[in-house]
């Protein structure tokens, strides 16, 4: 048996110090378990960071917004005694237009049809029938989406789905329909809606995170997935945490501590496995850690591949995991003089969230020429000016723009290290053609790339083939691996790419406690 220097052994280690690692071992240790987490560098929270880009301009890389933060764990871990708190909790959509033919998308269904329907035409009597149809589909899979329904893994999304649908009990109507969008695009789906073509695209670059494009089958439900959400606000909304996300960080970190969590700046250069069944970790410096189960928040290929040993998860295991995405995001921070000069958008707008794109076909133009390696020739950008609503992050009068870039190559002809300018000097100009002088009152900026050592941007490789699998399956199916004891708890075990925090609280509760009643309830 492996032994710590001669103590006895964990009963969970966590690899990696990401939102789902820090959830899943103070969950843990709540339980009276005894809990190690082991992250590579000096900074936990992984992706939820505050970083100073420029001279007193503070900004988050990856994590502008949150939009999937697990209530439950928030409440539980009592993360806002911990200092969590929320700048904003239900931000506007801003669609930009050509022209100033901007869209304002408030909150709530009212909201919204009286704000479209000061534009004229019909998109403001549909909305509130499409506000309330993708929010009651969305409460009818929120159970696949927050955990509470069980289920195996499944091969594909065809199986999953016939899953989902039969454990959801849903009835003929709905099952047709979510049927209906497991095959079809945001942009079909919205077509059948909505006829401003800025307002469509702005509302289906919601399924970035997705992995997937507007453009392509399964986006739409996607789309139901992210109307699904909650964060500090109702259900669809979207929220900004006070002083950036790297205070999520420090109030998870402040709950494992208080739990009993150990947490370790160091890095794990291997699973041990027995038997088809992980025992422990070797750490980089050689210590052996033995541990009842080990979780890891990093990506599939990441976990199994890389710290798993060859042939520890028998024949096939890693010809089975898909390949790692060919798509990413990267991010832009701006440190602005003043606010920026969005042309006809009024100063209390600039506090949401803003859709930088004018045709619904810019964001599957831009996959496609992801997927072949080349940087596309216009760019879509999800923008927020976080300063407008948490005066923290800048000196006074001045401002932050942090502009997230989906659907870019996660491997670029040439190498992202020699792009960092040519990408920022793309995002300067798209944002300038709606913001004209943008350029005039930038001061200092910071470019992270698909490559860059803050983060991951894709979300990671999951244990499936495909987007639409992956929304389908079941936290368990996410999390479990083919190695015994060895669970998932990152962003991976997501159904999407977001900072979630919840497939760390079922992970935990998936782990058997032997020190305790057993598994966590």
């Amino acid at each position: 048996m492996i032994r710590l220097g001669g103590s006895e052994k964990y009963n969970a280690v966590i690899i990696g110090g990401s939102v789902g690692a820090l959830v899943a071992a103070t969950y843990l240790a709540r339980a009276k378990a005894r809990v190690a987490v082991f992250e590579a560098s000096e900074h936990f929270g992984g992706e939820a960071r505050t970083i100073e880009f420029a001279p007193g301009f503070r900004g988050s890389p990856a994590s502008h917004m949150a939009f999937a933060l697990d209530g439950r764990a928030v409440r539980e871990l009592r993360l806002q005694a911990h200092g969590l708190a929320f700048a904003q909790d239900n931000m506007k959509l801003v669609a930009l237009g050509r022209g100033g033919k901007h869209v304002v998308l408030p909150g709530g269904s009212f909201r919204g049809r009286a704000a479209l329907a000061a534009n004229g035409g019909s998109d403001g009597l549909a909305y509130t029938a499409f506000h309330n149809e993708v929010t009651r589909l969305a409460k009818l899979m929120r159970p696949l989406w927050d955990g509470t329904l069980a289920g195996p893994a499944a091969p594909n999304a065809a199986e999953a789905l016939v899953f989902a649908i039969r454990r959801l009990r849903l009835e003929d109507r709905d099952a047709e329909r979510i049927e209906e969008l497991s095959r079809q695009s945001a942009a079909a789906f919205l077509d059948r809606w909505f006829e401003n073509g800025v307002l469509k695209a702005a509302i289906a670059l919601d399924v970035f995170p997705s992995g997937l494009s507007p453009q392509e089958p399964g986006s739409a439900l996607a789309l139901i997935w992210r109307y699904a959400q909650e964060s500090a606000g109702p259900q669809g909304a979207v929220s900004q945490m006070r002083g950036g996300a790297g205070v999520l960080t420090g109030a998870l970190v402040s709950a494992a501590r208080e739990a009993g969590v150990e947490l370790h700046s160091k890095r794990v250069s291997t699973i041990v496995v027995e038997k088809r069944t992980a025992i422990g970790v070797t750490l980089a410096d050689g210590e052996m850690i033995a541990a009842d189960a080990v979780l890891s928040s990093l990506d599939a290929r990441e976990t199994l591949l890389h710290l798993v040993p060859p042939g520890s998860g028998g024949l096939g295991m890693r010809a089975r995991l898909p390949p790692a995405s060919p798509t990413a995001c990267a991010q832009v921070l701006l440190a602005l003089v003043s606010p920026p000069p969005f042309a006809g958008v009024d100063t209390d707008d600039l506090a949401g969230r803003i859709a930088v794109l004018d045709r619904g076909e810019v964001a599957d133009e831009a996959k496609g020429a992801a997927l072949t390696g080349r940087l596309p020739r216009e760019i879509a950008l999800e923008v927020t000016v976080p300063t407008m609503a948490d005066l923290t992050l800048a000196p006074a009068g001045s401002h932050v723009l942090s502009a997230i870039v989906p659907y870019l190559p996660a491997s670029l002809e040439g190498g992202w290290m020699g792009a960092h300018e040519l990408l920022r000097r793309r995002v300067l100009g798209t944002l300038e053609s709606f913001a004209p002088g943008l350029k005039d009152r930038v001061l200092g900026s910071r470019v992270f790339t698909p490559d860059h050592a803050v983060t991951r941007w894709d979300g990671g490789a999951s244990l499936f083939a495909s987007p639409v699998a992956r929304l389908l399956a079941s936290y368990e199916a996410r999390i479990r691996t083919p190695i015994g004891g060895l669970y998932l708890c990152g962003r991976a075990a997501e159904p999407a790419d977001a900072i979630s925090g919840r497939a760390g609280r079922i992970a935990a509760g998936l782990v058997p406690i032997r020190a305790g009643e057993g598994a966590l309830a």
